[in-house]
Order: structure tokens, then C-alpha cells, then sequence
């Protein structure tokens, strides 16, 4: 779905992977809240400026009803449309980072795996990491390159808001 906004013009949209005790879950947030040490990682503790997805939900993606069986394309419009002040504070180019994330989504379809930034009991942690961890079930993570960190001119203009799904 994240490869479709970028599709749409929101290439400043990232994602968080992480690993939860629960669930595995990907937070989606404008890059203006990720680290420039570690692109696919953010320390800000207000989830309310991210759409988190958990795996616990299984189809019911991000909490909504009415998407069990649509495409990456229709959730990507429904996401714009229960999540506008996110898009909008991720609208814009970062073809580095959609490139990156495109490649990601090749490796994980080829290999089976799940990318995470932090899951309990892991080290190093997301700021020192200096790979994007790759979990194959039963097997030592493998190792997949960092995104590009967010561009120091595009975080110095942007000013997330903060934002609550409509329904």
C-alpha cells in the first residue's frame, strides 16, 4: 500500500516496522519524524502522528471494517482519505526512498521475510542499528541496507500535524 502513495505523489511517507510482543506492526508516518541516523526508525512517542497497522487485526487493516479484500491500491486511497493530515505532511518526492522501499518489498516477496527496526530482547537498538534486520522464521535475521535518511532540507520546512482516522 505504502508503494502505491508513493505512486500517488506521498513519497514522504515511511514506515516503521517493529516487532511487538503481540503482533508485528508497521507504523506509517511522514519522514519528518524519522531519524537520520536510521530512516526506517522513529523515537517520537506520539503514535497519534502515525497509522500503525498490527498484524493482530489480521484483514481489518488499520481497524476498518470495510477493506478485507482490497487491493494495495483501494487501501492507498482509502488511506488518504482516513488519514489526510498524514499524506499531506507526506506529500512530495523522496525517490531515494521509494526506490529503497520498492527493492525492500522485492526482497521480502523473494525471500519470505519481515523487516523490523525493534522487537524485545533485540540489540543493537533501532539508532545503532546499521542494517535493517530481516526476520526469516527460524533463522538469524538477515541483513538488508538502511533507507536513505530523510532529507535535512524537507525536515527543517515540514511541521507534522497530528492526526486521528476518520471515519
Amino acid at each position: 500500500m505504502v508503494c502505491e502513495l508513493h505512486r500517488l505523489g506521498y513519497q514522504r511517507l515511511r514506515v516503521m516496522p517493529y516487532i511487538y510482543p503481540v503482533a508485528y506492526r508497521v507504523a506509517i508516518g511522514p519522514a519528518a519524524l524519522f531519524s537520520t541516523r536510521n530512516g526506517a526508525y522513529s523515537a517520537d512517542p506520539n503514535l497519534d502522528r502515525f497509522a500503525v497497522y498490527s498484524s493482530a487485526s489480521q484483514s481489518s487493516y488499520f481497524g476498518w471494517d470495510d477493506a478485507h479484500t482490497d487491493t494495495a491500491r483501494q487501501l492507498a486511497d482509502k488511506f488518504i482519505m482516513r488519514f489526510g493530515a498524514i499524506c499531506e505532511s507526506g506529500r512530495g518526492r523522496d525517490w531515494a526512498y521509494a526506490g529503497w522501499l520498492s527493492e525492500l518489498m522485492g526482497t521480502m516477496e523473494r525471500l519470505g521475510a519481515l523487516p523490523f527496526v525493534m522487537e524485545e530482547y533485540f540489540q543493537p537498538g533501532p539508532e545503532e542499528l546499521d542494517y535493517l534486520p530481516l526476520w526469516l522464521r527460524g533463522q538469524t535475521p538477515s541483513r538488508f541496507d538502511l533507507p536513505p535518511a530523510p532529507e535535512l532540507e524537507y525536515l527543517q520546512t515540514s511541521t507534522p500535524q497530528l492526526n486521528s482516522p476518520r471515519q
